[in-house]
């Protein structure tokens, strides 16, 4: 999905003094503004859909994830390239998350405006890190483009995550020590379907 913004682009906003009419009372506060970091990448098998239709909201469907994809693992694992174990270390990983339910939760209430699709994404599982430790993650956000497109996301593989845009927030909650720190963060992800594939990475915001 086309943006005149660049990819990776943080847009400083302007002289607060130039947004609008208004008077306000600390033009000069200047909030920082944020960057950032990278998390974990994922990739993970949707098994199975189940449609129960069109209701007040929009179309409304239940997933199933499958198999979380790592070779030699038997599709117990998600595949993680990388996962970040602290706020400043990054561990080498190709199982670095497990997830212990494989039914996991995962809803979608897809709406179409004209020739726009938005899906609306509502997900949650519990995950469990390489050295033992189990963090709870929700994932709230859309998938919004071209009907045309979207409409053929589960078939057709060769369409790329630029003509559409997924984004994602993330919770995440552990009571682990380890990783207390996931508790206290704020959590996105740029993410993609391809085929019965979902595939993201996670940035914490800084």
């Amino acid at each position: 999905m086309a943006s005149s913004t660049k990819p990776g682009t943080i847009e400083a906003p302007p002289a607060i003094n130039s947004l609008s009419a208004t008077q306000w009372t600390r033009p000069d506060y200047q909030p920082p503004v944020p960057s950032l970091q990278f998390l974990f990448h994922l990739e993970c098998d949707m098994e199975d859909f189940h449609h129960i239709g069109q209701g007040p909201f929009g179309n409304r469907s239940t997933v199933i994830a499958g198999a979380l994809r790592d070779p030699g693992c038997e599709g117990r694992y998600y595949q993680a390239a990388v996962v970040r174990s602290s706020p400043t270390q990054l561990i080498p990983a190709t199982i670095g998350l497990h997830i212990l339910m494989r039914w996991s939760p995962d809803w979608e209430i897809v709406q179409n405006h004209d020739d726009i699709q938005t899906a609306h994404l509502n997900t949650r599982y519990n995950l469990q890190t390489h050295d033992g430790a189990i963090i709870y993650i929700q994932t709230t956000g859309t998938r919004t483009g071209k009907r045309s497109v979207l409409e053929k996301l589960g078939e057709d593989q060769s369409i790329t995550p630029d003509q559409f845009r997924m984004r994602l927030n993330l919770t995440l909650e552990t009571g682990d020590p380890r990783y207390s720190w996931v508790n206290d963060g704020v959590f996105i992800a740029s993410s993609g379907r391809s085929g019965t594939q979902v595939i993201y990475d996670a940035y914490q915001v800084l």
